[in-house]
């Protein structure tokens, strides 16, 4: 009788979400036709509510996690039971990783959503993207090159611009765009000079820009990347001969940082010199490598850590029961974030109109993850368990629907963590290690979006530029680097964006297109987190065998 209550109380709990976020999709859209501006203030107390109760989940995670894991160790009680399961999940979470990538390229490869694109959207995107890349890099705006002009004519710039410094963080190019008005003789050109104190300058490897002859605006594709040592550069700029004028813009801008700078980070991020600052900015990695470390010495110390141990697994307990009490609110405060999220979006004139203009690159984002939650991760799931995906994917479902309110795999894992235990079966041993680390290291559904993404934005850049084609040795170094950057993306603040620029940036393609995807990343991003959290969920039932067997 208790267990048939349970899933009784479970099947209502997941029909109460899933009307709230129908109803929410509804009224966001219907709302903004019948009330117009006068519904901005409602949309308001709506953002209230959903992002109480996102704060509500985002409360409980670091005690949350600090407590699984520690109970987890505690259970198994030897830390070397954890090499086989621990093993078994990093090789789950790359295959998996390796797979959705792959299932992202063919279909973004079938469908080629940026065939019909309109240019002028892209040159648009191209602007907003800018803007992107500038706030990504702590800055508000590009740092603009000037000439020594007193008049200000941009046609007569010639000769030595000023010097520009180099912020001391990040990573910086420099994009040089040259209009040529008339048909020239001889082309203008442009070489960036480079000097470490401001005074002496030596030419920049590979800083020549030449503009063509034509009439028309020649850019540099990509930035000319600037090395870590240089401080300042300036521009010596040549105009044309013959023709009417050319005119000449350069900016500082930002660029993506390599592969191993993101491993790098990924592990010093594993070892924290402060674990109180980890817990406020929610870094659970270095939270996890503690709490295994603190949970295998408490092993060691025999009955001088029983007072510890109990009251380690009485957290456990508590946060979990907490959890439950938060499930009873998820339908209302799901109404709230999505609604809010959706209705301001349609008051915006984003929503309809994205769908209208974007409906292929959203057609084969969501495609690919559909394909690779009900296909590649169902079919693991059933190969490796013999479980019935369908009804591990119910068992899931709060959590799924969670993620996709939330969009944040981190805030739903206190969700996901009770669904795999309470509902799944999963063992607590498993959930307590696994979930935690998926939460924080397994990106299937974001490495298959930045695969899609890179495609679709070459797919449009084609459009612009003739000379850019997209061979098949671009595409495999798109899908590494697309791989390499979704299991490194733990180690970087604003993970999504700039790992999104690594893939672009490995195949040439201009940083600020970006732009192209920013107005519908927020709602594909809610699909891809649902995605991950639920190959969470099955990377867990997979790893439970490794700890009975």
């Amino acid at each position: 009788m208790p267990e048939s209550n349970k899933s009784k109380n479970h099947r209502h709990s997941t029909l109460y979400i899933v009307g709230a976020i129908v109803l929410a999709v509804v009224l966001a859209i219907v709302g903004p036709a019948l009330f117009g501006e006068s519904l901005r203030p409602v949309v308001g107390l709506l953002e209230v509510g959903g992002e109480v109760f996102l704060r509500m989940l985002q409360m409980v995670v670091v005690p949350l996690v600090m407590a699984s894991v520690m109970s987890g160790i505690l259970g198994l009680g030897d830390v070397r039971k954890l090499g086989r399961p621990g093993a078994y999940a990093v090789s789950y979470y790359l295959s998996t990783t390796i797979l959705a990538v792959v299932t992202g390229l063919i279909v973004v490869n079938i469908v080629n959503p940026g065939r019909g694109i309109d240019p002028a959207l892209v040159e648009d995107a191209r602007k907003e993207g800018e803007q992107t890349l500038a706030h990504a890099a702590g800055r508000n705006e590009r740092q603009r090159f000037e000439w020594h002009n007193v008049t200000g004519d941009r046609s007569a710039t010639a000769g030595e611009s000023k010097n520009v410094s180099i912020p001391a963080k990040g990573v910086w190019g420099v994009r040089i765009s040259i209009d040529q008005v008339g048909q020239a003789e001889t082309p203008a050109r442009a070489l960036v000079q480079w000097s470490e104190d401001g005074n002496e300058f030596d030419e920049l490897p590979d800083g020549e820009f030449v503009a063509g002859t034509e009439t028309g605006i020649y850019t540099t594709n990509p930035a000319i990347p600037v090395s870590e040592k240089v401080r300042f550069v300036r521009i010596d700029f040549q105009p044309q001969e013959g023709g009417t004028h050319s005119i000449v813009e350069a900016y500082l801008v930002p660029g993506a940082p390599s592969i191993g700078a993101i491993f790098r980070n990924l592990v010093l991020m594993l070892f924290t010199n402060n674990l109180l600052g980890s817990m406020v900015e929610i870094n659970l990695l270095p939270l996890i490598i503690f709490s295994i470390a603190f949970g295998a010495m408490l092993t060691t110390l025999g009955s001088r850590a029983e007072t510890i141990t109990s009251l380690v697994l009485s957290i456990n307990d508590a946060l979990m029961n907490f959890i439950l009490l938060l499930m009873k609110l998820a339908p209302l405060g799901i109404f709230c974030l999505v609604a809010a999220r959706f209705a301001r979006a349609q008051l915006d004139g984003q929503f309809l109109t994205l769908l209208k203009t974007q409906a292929w690159y959203m057609t084969s984002v969501i495609v690919g993850l559909s394909i690779h939650a009900v296909f590649t991760l169902s079919f693991l799931l059933w190969f490796f368990t013999r479980r019935s995906p369908w009804t591990f994917f119910v068992q899931m479902s709060q959590a799924i629907l969670t993620a996709f309110s939330t969009s944040s795999s981190t805030a739903t894992l206190p969700v996901t963590m009770e669904c795999a235990e309470k509902n799944a079966g999963v063992s607590s041993r498993s959930t307590e290690f696994v979930l935690p680390l998926g939460a924080t290291i397994n990106m299937d559904g974001t490495a298959l979006y930045e695969a899609a993404a890179a495609i679709f934005i070459a797919q449009a850049y084609a459009l612009t530029d003739p000379s850019f084609v997209l061979t098949f040795d671009k595409q495999v170094v798109i899908a590494i680097t697309a791989t390499l950057a979704a299991i490194g993306a733990a180690g970087i603040p604003e993970a999504g964006l700039v790992t999104m620029l690594i893939v672009l940036n490995a195949v040439g393609l201009p940083l600020e297109l970006i732009g192209l995807i920013l107005p519908i990343d927020w709602l594909l991003d809610r699909f891809r987190t649902a995605v991950n959290t639920y190959g969470d969920s099955v990377g867990a039932a997979i790893v439970d065998k490794s700890f009975t067997s």
